[in-house]
């Protein structure tokens, strides 16, 4: 069996393996996708994607049905912990990107890509946990932790920033950093909070900043809302948050981390069935993406900092480029499609990486004196420049049939 004939293979069923799958069926390229996790249902928290990430689903026939299933927000509300607002920005997303800002579920964002996979005869297989990879001059193999095997023509790994191909491909030698934040969220049906809800929380993202944390709330679709915070702590505090805390104890932690904001803030984590929990990390700038038949995408090569509210859309962004390049060099070019690939999506990686990291400090432990210059500064900036040049974040297009 030629190579070029062998399917490639896709470490990783979240929105960058399975997008990447589609397109590579787009450009008649066989693929099978392997994830470690069960199944795809109940991943996660909330995401938002950016109008850039909508013109990636846009190409896929996704869009309205991602749109549908979200919530469309065109306000960015900033106040402080208080409720004092520092300023309220209207984005007018669609007049200026042509396509809106959406806040979702990971579970639903995952379950549509996966459903689509699944309708074009995608074959994704469940609990196969990457332990090793073996290139020959004839193709390459993937090894699962439960023995099996499975050869194709190239790995591509998508398998977030915890990554198992990279660790592999490079030996261990680009660990994720953590961020400095340990990070928590849920959902809540809007009928628990209707009594706390401001007239401006409808359609905004509304983010707040505190003493020692803080806290972003929205809704995701009509009738449940997202939150998320995050809270400057040790790494070795965060793990053990991470790994010691119940549940119930972390519900309790974050209520009096919080009780000081404003409402709907407590109410929000008070009224939470289920708290999310990460330690947060990002990835250092990595020399190389690729090693041999094996090339990374999305969080797995790049993750940024929350902050930059970009980590989906880039992955979307890295599929669909990644795709295209193999259409254009065939899997047999691989060494020239990822050599490309790389240099087309590394200098907007990391300036995406740069512009999150400024922000991060608004989000450190603050004394009254530091907070309270920070608020004013913010609000100054906001009311004069609204958030800044813009364009080179969401106007990103690439089209697929050029």
């Amino acid at each position: 069996m030629e190579t070029i004939n062998k399917p490639v293979i896709i470490i990783g069923a979240g929105y960058a393996g399975l997008s990447l799958a589609l397109f590579l069926k787009k450009a008649g390229i066989t693929s099978t996708v392997f994830e470690a996790y069960p199944d795809v249902k109940g991943i996660g928290g909330g995401i938002g994607l950016a109008p850039n990430g909508i013109n990636v689903l846009q190409e896929l026939g996704l869009d309205e049905k991602v749109i549908n299933a979200g919530k469309i927000f065109d306000y960015n509300n900033f106040r402080n912990y208080k409720g004092k607002f520092l300023a309220r920005i209207k984005l007018n997303a669609i007049k200026k990107f042509g396509q809106p800002f959406v806040m979702i579920s990971r579970a639903t964002l995952h379950q549509i890509l996966y459903q689509e996979a699944a309708k074009q005869g995608i074959a994704v297989n469940f609990q196969k946990r990457l332990k090793g990879i073996h290139e020959s001059t004839e193709g390459i193999t993937a090894v699962f932790d439960d023995g099996s095997s499975f050869e194709g023509s190239l790995v591509i790994g998508a398998d977030g920033i915890h990554s198992s191909t990279r660790k592999i491909i490079f030996n261990n030698a680009f660990p994720e950093e953590y961020t400095g934040f340990y990070g928590a969220g849920g959902f809540v049906q809007k009928s628990a909070l209707e009594p706390y809800l401001g007239q401006y929380d409808h359609d905004a993202l509304n983010l707040s900043f505190g003493l020692s944390g803080f806290f972003g709330f929205s809704f995701q679709t009509a009738n449940e809302l997202m939150w998320w915070c995050s809270l400057e702590l040790s790494e070795q505090d965060a793990k053990y948050t991470q790994t010691n805390l119940s549940a119930e104890a972390l519900k309790s932690k974050l209520t009096a981390d919080y009780e000081d904001f404003y409402q709907p803030v407590p109410q929000l984590i008070t009224n939470s069935d289920h708290v999310i929990k990460t330690v947060m990390y990002d990835m250092p700038s990595l020399p190389k993406w690729y090693k041999g038949r094996t090339i990374l995408i999305g969080d797995a090569v790049h993750a940024v900092s929350p902050t930059s509210g970009l980590g989906a859309s880039l992955a979307l962004e890295d599929a669909m480029i990644l795709a295209k390049l193999l259409r254009a060099h065939t899997t047999a070019e691989y060494s020239i499609a990822f050599s490309d690939f790389q240099s087309i999506r590394k200098p907007r990686v990391e300036k995406v990486r740069a512009d999150a990291q400024k922000h991060n400090t608004d989000k450190k432990v603050h004394s009254l004196a530091s907070a309270w210059f920070r608020d004013t500064t913010m609000s100054i900036f906001l009311k004069l420049f609204g958030l800044g040049p813009m364009g080179w974040k969401y106007n990103y297009k690439v089209n697929w049939d050029d």
